[in-house]
């Protein structure tokens, strides 16, 4: 009896040995989307892994029986291979086979991968892995591998529109290789961020972030708004006009970087936008002449990427507001601190294009050249008069294709809780 018992201990020692498979993940039915118009253009931007070097991602047996219990390590001894390219493939084809309308391609080895024609940016972030491997026939010098692998994947979803995080999903992706085989980690990883890609487009929170708004974005009905004053000047010339709007126009300084931005009101108040300030509390404002003042940032939309700074101790000439889009076609100017603060005041000058419905916002659409640095400062009509707040530049492989979006004066002045009479 003891004997026996003896025996099936070792035999079930021996199975458990044996075992090579790591709790699988449920397969989620995917989303299918019929209508690709309905949904935002989607690219991925990168894959990276939020695992500390040396962490145990694994266990390694040997042997039909798959004994022992090596340790498998991130990006040490037994390597996990991850490939960012292949899997910004891996998520590219698993978007398309459901109808999910995805650009951008690692295939041109001459334009590099453009994601230009985006309006939604996800990016993935492996969080943890579990995985075991099996190498049947280590006793014979053949270390072909067979397994099993669990991972969690963090998605993070971005709106370069409104230069803002929509939001974070997590879900989760599992494989298993029966057959031993000598590129397993490739395939485990794959398959595993596969599935994982699979279940993102089967979360609803997934197609809410990124489905078209059918309707125009309001500014929360609680803002009743405090009033400034809108005085109207007059300008005998075009270049009065700019001159004057150079004076009032400011570089916006914070520990990430500048911006640029304009007085309105009693010539206290400074606009621009709320990627410009970040968290930010306190900024630091640049004239065109040099002066630096202190700045309060008191009013904050991300969602309508628009800040208010309040000046300490000094006004500027405010800028006249005109809450009425100029028709297509009609000449207006950009003022700003483009790529340097030493480029303050820069002056460019274009068309309305048009007006275009993103996001759930209404935005002015215009050639205007504008570039980092210009994010928050005015878009000038011939009068002189602010009609617009620069927000963001498109481009095509590195290029300006005169594709610039701004933000409606009227909406942005909502947005921040101002209004004028």
């Amino acid at each position: 009896m003891k004997m026996r018992t003896t025996v099936l201990f070792l035999v079930l020692v021996l199975l458990a040995s044996c075992a090579t498979t790591v709790q699988q993940v449920e397969v989620m039915e995917a989303i299918e989307i019929t209508d690709s118009s309905r949904v935002k253009p989607i690219a991925i931007t990168k894959v990276a892994a939020k695992i500390r070097r040396g962490t145990v991602v694994g266990k390694l047996g040997i042997g039909w029986l798959c004994v022992g219990s090596d340790e498998v390590k991130w990006r040490s001894g037994n390597k996990v291979l991850l490939s960012d390219e292949d899997l910004v493939d891996v998520f590219r084809e698993e978007l398309q086979a459901n109808g999910w309308p995805v650009v951008g391609s690692t295939e041109d080895l001459f334009e590099g991968y453009d994601v230009s024609g985006a309006e939604v940016l996800v990016a993935a972030r492996i969080t943890d892995i579990d995985s075991q491997f099996c190498a049947p026939n280590a006793g014979f010098g053949n270390w072909d591998l067979k397994g099993s692998m669990r991972m969690d994947v963090e998605w993070q979803v971005y709106s370069p529109a409104r230069r803002a995080m929509i939001g974070t999903i997590e879900t989760n992706g599992s494989a298993e290789i029966s057959k031993a085989s000598d590129d397993v980690n490739y395939e485990l990883l794959s398959e595993s961020f596969a599935l994982a890609a699979n279940n993102l487009i089967a979360d609803v929170r997934f197609l809410e972030m990124v489905g078209r708004s059918s309707g125009l974005a309001r500014a929360p009905s609680s803002s009743t708004g405090q009033v400034i004053d809108n005085k109207l000047e007059s300008y005998f010339t075009m270049e009065a006009a700019l001159a004057s709007a150079r004076q009032s126009t400011v570089t916006v300084r914070t520990a990430q970087g500048h911006g640029s931005g304009f007085a309105v009101g009693d010539g206290s108040y400074v606009l621009t936008n709320s990627h410009v300030v970040g968290e930010a509390s306190a900024v630091a404002l640049v004239t065109e002449s040099g002066l630096t003042i202190d700045g309060q940032v008191t009013n904050v939309s991300k969602e309508r990427d628009i800040a208010v700074i309040r000046m300490v101790g000094l006004r500027l000439p405010p800028l006249h507001i005109n809450t009425l889009i100029p028709a297509a076609g009609s000449q207006v100017f950009s003022v700003g601190s483009p790529l340097s603060e030493s480029m303050s005041g820069s002056v460019t000058s274009g068309i309305v294009s048009g007006m275009r419905l993103m996001e759930g916002y209404q935005w002015i659409q215009s050639d205007t050249a504008v570039s980092p640095g210009n994010s928050g400062g005015p878009l000038i009509d011939s009068n002189g008069s602010v009609i617009g707040i620069s927000t963001a530049g498109f481009q095509a492989g590195g290029t300006q294709v005169g594709l610039n979006l701004f933000i409606p004066i009227g909406d942005g002045l909502a947005f921040a809780g101002l209004r004028v009479d």
